[in-house]
């Protein structure tokens, strides 16, 4: 009989140690965060012209906010800005550079922890000598493979005298 009530008091005693216990491990501090993206473009630009920066922050999932920090070094100081991120792409305004190659980087730093901060750079090019009032940068354009002014004139030349000498040749017929 010792041994038939032997059993069901282990397993009494078992359940209560197993209430009694103390509690698990406490819960995690772990907070997952969005993954975000920086990018950063800056078109190449004349001599003389303010350079502009475009920014835009993207995630995976919800909208970040934050600050943006862009940075252009430059001898002999860099220059910088801070500006609010609010989730529309950024058209910054940067200062005149000398003719070369420059880089610019952009650092986000978020408001809300479920987002990552991100960074980013880009080389461009400041080249040519600004000089018309268009804008467009007269001599500084690209060539794009057009025919040179001369050959347009020399072909224009060869059109006309070519039209006069049928026109010549239809009066005599």
């Amino acid at each position: 009989m010792a041994r038939l009530l032997a059993l069901p008091g282990a397993v009494m005693a078992l359940f209560v140690l197993l209430l009694v216990s103390p509690p698990g491990a406490r819960a995690d501090d772990y907070v997952p965060t969005v993954p975000t993206g920086c990018h950063l473009s800056v078109p190449a630009t004349v001599v003389g012209d303010h350079v502009i920066i475009r920014v835009r922050i993207s995630a995976a999932s919800g909208t970040p906010t934050g600050q943006v920090a862009v940075t252009i070094p430059r001898k002999p100081d860099a220059w910088t800005t801070t500006v609010r991120y609010e989730g529309t792409p950024l058209r910054l305004v940067g200062p005149k550079l000398p003719k070369g190659d420059h880089v610019a980087t952009v650092v986000f730093t978020p408001d809300d922890q479920r987002f990552s901060g991100c960074r980013d750079r880009a080389p461009f090019k400041v080249g040519g000598v600004g000089g018309d009032d268009t804008g467009r940068g007269g001599e500084n354009l690209p060539n794009t493979g057009g025919p040179h002014l001369m050959w347009v004139i020399a072909g224009a030349g060869l059109l006309l005298t070519g039209g006069g000498l049928v026109e010549r040749g239809r009066r005599k017929a």
